[in-house]
């Protein structure tokens, strides 16, 4: 069975957010499902992921927040479960899409992860768009959040830097979600994500989108794509985790809930199978998601509040 799952992040959305996000997300989901139709799972992930990265209302691509220093710094990753395919990068500043310089990578060279200067020379290699990525709102919200910083309304937050999920819960605005996508065609799964990091982080701090089998994984006919504070996902290896627990006979709505359980950081992930089994899971305010299944009409989820635990 044909379907994909797209999210645009975990953590907190105002109503003004989620109104602009929403009819992306349907969007996201409905080009990524073409590509299915074709045969392309590898391109509906790459084109669903790239609808998100075009909009300012997500943290990738053209809506990636900013380093303390003003800084860029994106990363992307995708991954096929078989023929294992593998392509990531880091710290990419000027390409106008990382999902498809991700997918580049896991093509066109023998690396599975490369780095920002070098990932940037292969994007121009091959012709990838770059682009004036740093918006206006962009530079606007990392100001407030550096006024606040120097008056002291965030409070003691080197320290509270240590300890992420406190963090979160005190300033919410330090964190916008990543986006991602999983797609199947019934016989194949690919997973990718994409982000701009998190607002105020060190320059060159990497999360867990671009670390195969942390913040994006695809194997045995399970894929997942994960949100939320990266050193919670990293810690536990959360799609990884997930579609071994899959792969042991747990469900997948089980194996969602489970690794997201597994921490107490604010994070999210969706998960698909070549069943044609879609599934979500999350401990944030809301982590929208769209869906669409084969024969059916997309439909969005992840909007209504849940508690600290699904």
């Amino acid at each position: 069975m044909r379907a994909i799952i797209v999210h645009g992040g975990a953590g907190r959305w105002t109503d003004e957010r989620l109104k602009d996000a929403i009819p992306v997300l349907r969007e996201a989901a409905s080009v990524g499902f073409r590509y299915l139709e074709k045969g392309d799972p590898l391109g509906a992930v790459e084109e669903a992921v790239k609808v998100l990265e075009d909009s300012p209302h997500f943290n990738a691509g053209r809506g990636s927040v900013l380093s303390i220093d003003g800084s860029l710094e994106m990363d992307a990753c995708i991954v096929r479960d078989r023929p294992k395919l593998i392509g990531s990068v880091i710290g990419v500043r000027r390409v106008k899409n990382p999902i498809s310089l991700a997918r580049l990578v896991a093509e066109k060279t023998s690396h599975h992860i490369m780095y920002g200067e070098g990932a940037e020379r292969l994007a121009r290699l091959f012709g990838l768009p770059e682009g004036e990525l740093i918006t206006e709102r962009a530079r606007k919200r990392l100001e407030r959040l550096r006024e606040k910083l120097l008056r002291g309304e965030l409070g003691e937050y080197a320290k509270l830097m240590e300890k992420t999920a406190e963090l979160i819960r005190r300033y919410p605005e330090l964190f916008i979600g990543t986006v991602g996508a999983v797609a199947t065609d019934g016989e194949v799964v690919v997973a990718g994500t994409s982000t701009g990091g998190t607002s105020l982080k060190l320059p060159g701090r990497v999360g867990d989108t671009p670390i195969p089998g942390a913040g994006t994984w695809a194997e045995k006919g399970c894929g997942a794509s994960a949100t939320g504070v990266g050193e919670g996902i990293i810690q536990i290896l959360m799609t990884k985790t997930l579609c071994d627990l899959y792969d042991r006979g747990h469900g997948l709505r089980e194996a969602a809930e489970r690794v997201v359980s597994m921490t107490d950081y604010p994070v999210g992930v969706i998960a698909l199978s070549t069943e044609g089994e879609v599934s979500l899971a999350y401990n944030t305010e809301y982590m929208p998601v769209a869906i669409k299944v084969e024969k059916k009409e997309v439909e969005i989820h992840g909007v209504q509040r849940e508690s600290s635990r699904p």
